[in-house]
């Protein structure tokens, strides 16, 4: 069996960086939750009651963005550790999903659990669901083996929300192996499969959106290897960075002043948001971002490190954590929504300072460190243990 080299194995500490970080930005846009402190959201809220609004808020109004970071972070990584062994028979289907599925299946059905105590005390005490309604014997069935997004294909999120993005990559996995197996791991087929995804956002947006973001990541990946080979590489590598600083810059100034946003409502008047035309403009920015942004910040970010040295990897240790922050948010939502309830306390009690959310991230972090580090990392190992994998496992959590 090939084993991969020194240099595959190594880890990308500037993408562990930009994993930890999008999870974290998940959490922010679902600070709006604590506006449900009763199951249902306060009438008259909006965005800007939220903590430091006016500093967070491409966090508040686009954190859900942040998902369509990682399924371009797994698609480049697994297409880096993965691909060839996959190509080349080295790897097995079950060796394969023994290794992703002892990474991410522990702390998936124990947050299962958890969320779905928490989910029926909630009920019990209010009344209501605590923001995800579809809480059935169905969707905990589906759940428990990671299927509830697809297995059949839906949009309702049940217990633990956040999971359906856990349910769409463990079918995206599925895709990747047959794909490459099949002779079509190459850049080409990555991309055709990434475009040919886009219609399937009318179908199911969530199946799409990992698709055309798992695709496009493994596209980059060749492309990635292509420049390094070239004896300019490292002026590419330079010129890629200053040209993704600019085009976060230019969303950054779109989410506060709105520039594009307002001159497209202009000329469609008061037919936006909700309308066709508001629901095409909006798809036609999520799709420059799945398909320019995301992409072109992971080639950045990977030429950077393995050209320049890497100047962006300091935060690689939320990469660790990051599984654990993203499911363990919901549940430690429910968690202080139950207790806030007991003492009485509102929604604003939540939204009355920046030091609140601080404090939440403070313990998610710990939690999450604690997870990683007693729980997620010995159930691997000890599911490995058993076998002799050959393999390294690849640095992706998502």
């Amino acid at each position: 069996m090939r084993r991969p080299t020194e240099t595959e194995t190594e880890r990308l500490h500037s993408l562990d960086s930009l994993r930890g970080l999008a999870a974290l930005a998940v959490v922010f846009w679902h600070w709006q939750h604590f506006f449900a402190l009763s199951g249902t959201f306060q009438r008259g809220w909006k965005f800007e009651m939220e903590p430091t609004y006016w500093l967070l808020k491409p966090l508040y109004l686009e954190g859900w963005a942040a998902v369509d970071l990682f399924f371009p972070l797994s698609g480049f990584v697994f297409y880096w550790l993965y691909g060839e062994a996959v190509r080349t028979r080295g790897i097995g289907p079950a060796q394969f999903a023994r290794l992703r599925l002892s990474r991410l299946y522990p702390l998936h059905a124990l947050m299962l659990l958890v969320a779905a105590a928490l989910q029926f005390t909630f009920h019990a005490r209010t009344g209501h669901w605590f923001i995800y309604t579809a809480n059935d014997w169905q969707h905990f069935l589906a759940s428990l083996v990671m299927a509830q997004q697809w297995l059949p294909p839906t949009l309702a999120q049940s217990f633990d929300g956040p999971a359906w993005s856990v349910s769409v990559e463990v079918l995206l996995y599925g895709v990747f192996f047959l794909v490459v197996r099949m002779g079509f791991g190459g850049w080409r087929s990555a991309l055709v499969i990434a475009l040919a995804s886009v219609p399937l956002i009318f179908w199911n947006e969530f199946i799409a959106r990992g698709l055309m973001g798992f695709f496009i990541g493994g596209a980059v990946y060749h492309l990635g290897e292509t420049l390094r080979r070239r004896a300019d590489a490292r002026r590419i590598a330079q010129g890629l960075g200053l040209l993704t600083i600019t085009l976060w810059a230019i969303v950054l100034y779109e989410i506060y002043a709105g520039p594009v946003h307002a001159l497209i409502a202009h000329v469609f008047g008061a037919a936006l948001p909700d309308s066709p035309a508001g629901i095409y403009v909006g798809w036609s920015f999520r799709l420059v971002f799945t398909f320019l942004v995301c992409p072109l910040t992971i080639l950045a970010l990977s030429l950077d490190e393995r050209l320049l040295g890497g100047r962006y990897g300091g935060l690689s240790w939320l990469g660790d954590i990051s599984y654990s922050t993203y499911l363990i948010h919901i549940p430690l939502q429910m968690t202080i929504a139950l207790a806030g309830l007991s003492l009485g306390l509102k929604p604003e009690d939540f939204t009355s300072s920046a030091l609140i959310p601080v404090a939440f991230l403070v313990v998610l972090i710990g939690l999450g460190w604690l997870s990683f580090r007693y729980f997620e990392r010995p159930m691997q190992r000890r599911i490995r243990s058993a076998h002799s994998p050959g393999l390294a496992p690849a640095t992706t959590s998502l």
